[in-house]
């Protein structure tokens, strides 16, 4: 009989494993090198002799002033920064950013669900529509459950919920100072 421990390692190296093969296309995909990291999830590459801007697919890494905001930067910096990736993209944003999967050469597996793996980043709410951010679902609960990274001190708030908050904490603080005018 399997002990609890065991079984979550062995969960945890399938989901690696499966997530592994879920986006190959190699037709689209391009090399480059990382030539900045401004966030944990925002990477500068050089390739084909110009530099452009690329966010790491279905992440998103703690932001500046939050908790583990820097963890998170050093990790991305240690992994990719002055190496040769093969980049996957997947769609440019709203901004005009590419985003896409990043695998650094001589690495195993994408950088983008190694942050998940690490506890360094969140999987973006994707409403189950890919395969490949359900496996990183199953990731990111694991390290939920593990008490990896950001999740070792609760309450972990996501990104998007932490803008959310600052915004209205601004607004409040605009209020106040109007009453006392």
């Amino acid at each position: 009989m399997r002990s609890r421990g065991e079984s979550k390692v062995m969960i945890f190296v399938a989901v690696v494993l499966g997530s592994f093969f879920l986006f190959v296309s190699p037709s689209y995909a391009y090399t480059g090198k990382v030539v900045d990291v401004t966030a944990g999830d925002l990477l500068t590459v050089s390739a084909n002799g110009s530099s452009r801007k690329l966010r790491l697919y279905g992440v998103a890494c703690p932001l500046f002033g939050q908790p583990f905001h820097e963890k998170a930067l050093f990790m991305t910096k240690f992994l990719s920064l002055q190496k040769e990736v093969e980049i996957t993209p997947v769609f440019k944003d709203n901004y005009g950013v590419e985003n896409g999967l990043v695998r650094v050469d001589g690495s195993a597996g994408y950088l983008n669900y190694k942050l998940v793996t690490y506890g360094l980043a969140w999987v973006k709410p994707c409403g189950d529509k890919s395969r490949l951010c359900r496996e990183w679902k199953k990731l990111e609960g694991l390290a939920q459950m593990s008490f990896v990274g950001l999740w070792a001190q609760p309450p972990a708030i996501a990104p998007w919920d932490w803008q959310k908050a600052q915004r209205m904490m601004i607004l409040d603080r605009m209020k106040a100072a109007d009453k006392k005018k």
